[in-house]
């Protein structure tokens, strides 16, 4: 167990509710589902169930005792009401007898696995969301949860007791979400139901009226169907945007999160540069923030080693990685332009079959200009980040070496892989940065930021939450956006080369 988790034992109960406060909202509006009306408010606490004022049940269902107790232990003064069960036959008692918000069951249990258990759940109560504890990282067990549990997360023993409480606050909250989403169905299958009651009642007005019945008629059919369409196209983007996100949450290996977030604020600083407008830029920040998801299983070397330096299969790895990571999100109707960027993003340009005009070959679409241009400006700088993504450490000599070696990289292939005007601007770019650099770290408030100023350290909030990255330039724009964080969370110790 680490010394995070033990040192929560000694934190008070109040501190652990405000934490948990922030990582759900505090007011909910009322709900009725099949004809029961639940209502909450503020006074019920951040746990509240949403039916009357009970707090949220958690069963935690596992064959070791010495686990029940910790988590009950864990969950004192959480505001959930905690029921364990030693087996899964006891939990299918207990879920019978109540209403369970959220279940965290072992998997290697006698008697009813872990797996079957959780696939018991969602066809009894698909509002329950269902996490699994395990003592392994077996791929097989996590196949078999996911395809009969459909699992919300895994959590591994030992666990952070942190981390063991965010993840179940996560739960509640989708738990809310799923109940929202009925909520949602049933006042579209009201409206239905007013709508058809509409229509009976104009196919009953008198002759003189008829055809002005015929048109409101019509008028209303009309309305229902672009309702129903834009709704299940609503709800497939819903769907299939929180298996995406939640995917990425599970699996991201530390290089590929930094690289992207590091790349993506890259990104929006060259495209402010260049001038582009603000949909240009989020469009290729949303494609930057994404575009290594296909190196979540890569092996390490692929990031600590030159492309040309790869063995065979890492480099099959990193070759592969732009079809997997369009794959992965191709189904979200919202990021189809982000999966196309990043299947594209690697594009040498000088390749003939590249260039704005051209047929996309993957999806019959015409090459955009706006389009050519995010990929040229996601490949440069990926490319250039990811010199510095290789680091085995963090001293301010190894990052300059590698900002030098970055810009050495994407000069030699000016012309050739990369646009070399863009280039241009992206050294200029850079070199500003560096002109504005020191070698001698002071501490600064957060009032007395200025723009210009460079971080020397990675900025978090009070809650260790990582918002700007080493060597981020200070604008105007990142001071309002630290402003939010100051006013809500507070943050860290602010350290800028002097």
């Amino acid at each position: 167990m680490t010394d995070r988790g033990r040192g929560l034992r000694g934190e008070s109960h109040d501190v652990q509710r405000e934490n948990q406060g922030m990582t759900r909202p505090m007011k909910r509006t009322p709900v009725s589902i099949r004809g029961a009306h639940f209502e909450a408010d503020d006074s019920a606490g951040p746990h509240a169930d949403t039916e009357g004022l009970e707090p949220y049940k958690v069963l935690i269902v596992d064959d070791e005792t010495h686990i029940l107790k910790a988590v009950q232990r864990l969950f004192l003064g959480q505001g959930y009401e905690v029921l364990s069960a030693p087996s899964g036959a006891d939990a299918v008692e207990l879920f019978r007898e109540h209403q369970i918000a959220v279940i965290i069951s072992d998997q290697r249990m006698p008697g009813l696995s872990g797996a079957a258990l959780l696939n018991y759940v969602r066809k009894k109560s698909p509002h329950t969301v269902r996490i699994m504890l395990t003592g392994n990282n077996d791929v097989a067990t996590a196949i078999e949860a996911i395809n009969q549990g459909e699992v919300f997360r895994f959590i591994t023993k030992p666990w952070d007791h942190d981390e063991f409480l965010k993840i179940v606050g996560l739960a509640i909250e989708h738990h809310e979400l799923l109940i929202s989403r009925v909520r949602y169905q049933e006042h579209i299958r009201e409206q239905n139901e007013r709508l058809s009651v509409l229509n009976t009642e104009l196919s009953e007005l008198n002759e003189e009226l008829e055809a002005r019945v015929e048109a409101r008629t019509q008028e209303v059919v009309a309305r229902q169907r672009e309702i129903e369409r834009l709704y299940c196209e609503l709800q497939g983007s819903f769907d299939a945007t929180i298996k995406a996100l939640v995917s990425i949450m599970e699996l991201g290996e530390v290089h590929v999160i930094e690289h992207c977030q590091r790349t993506a604020e890259r990104v929006r600083m060259f495209g402010e540069r260049l001038g582009l407008d603000t949909d240009e830029i989020q469009e290729v920040e949303r494609a930057t923030l994404l575009h290594w998801i296909g190196l979540i299983n890569a092996p390490p070397r692929v990031f600590e080693l030159p492309v040309e330096e790869l063995d065979e299969e890492a480099k099959a790895s990193w070759e592969f990685h732009t079809v997997l990571g369009q794959q992965a999100i191709q189904h979200v109707p919202a990021l189809r332009q982000a999966g196309r960027m990043i299947l594209h993003y690697l594009n040498r340009y000088d390749a003939p079959e590249f260039q704005p005009g051209r047929i996309d070959p993957s999806s019959g679409d015409v090459y955009q200009e706006s389009f050519v241009r995010g990929c040229r400006i996601l490949g440069i700088c990926s490319a250039f980040e990811r010199v510095r993504t290789g680091l085995r450490g963090n001293n301010r000599l190894e990052v300059a070496g590698a900002v030098e070696r970055g810009l050495q990289l994407l000069q030699k292939g000016a012309g050739t892989r990369y646009d070399p005007e863009l280039v241009r601007q992206f050294r200029e770019m850079v070199a500003q940065e560096m002109a504005t650099a020191r070698t001698r770290e002071i501490v600064v408030s957060f009032e007395n930021l200025r723009p210009g100023m460079v971080l020397a350290r990675p900025l978090e909030t009070a809650q260790g939450i990582p918002v700007a990255p080493r060597d981020m330039i200070i604008t105007d724009e990142l001071i309002a956006r630290l402003g939010r964080f100051q006013d809500s969370n507070g943050l860290n110790e602010i350290r800028v080369w002097g």
